[in-house]
């Protein structure tokens, strides 16, 4: 049976994580609490930031929403010579 090396890649991703993963805990600068307390306000400002995002998404579609109904998407009526229907 021919082995197409996707099991060895595999596992040397999972062993490479775990390494790198050992190592990075052996060098950090901070302690546990401070890394923790620092990854935590970076979920909350992203979070926020996030939020805010879906918030402007949100209003930017309700108000593509409110023009296309009115017809003023493009400021040309549906079926308008500006459109390209025929008089």
């Amino acid at each position: 049976m021919k082995d197409s090396g996707i099991g060895s890649f595999l596992a040397g991703v999972v062993i490479g994580a775990v390494v790198g993963a050992a190592v990075g805990l052996l060098v950090a600068p901070e302690s546990g609490d401070e890394l923790r307390e620092q990854l935590g306000e970076f979920v909350e400002d992203k979070r926020t930031a996030f939020g805010e995002a879906v918030n402007e998404g949100r209003v930017a579609a309700e108000q593509a929403r409110a023009d296309m109904r009115s017809g003023n998407a493009s400021g040309n009526a549906p079926g308008s010579a500006a459109e390209g229907a025929t008089p």
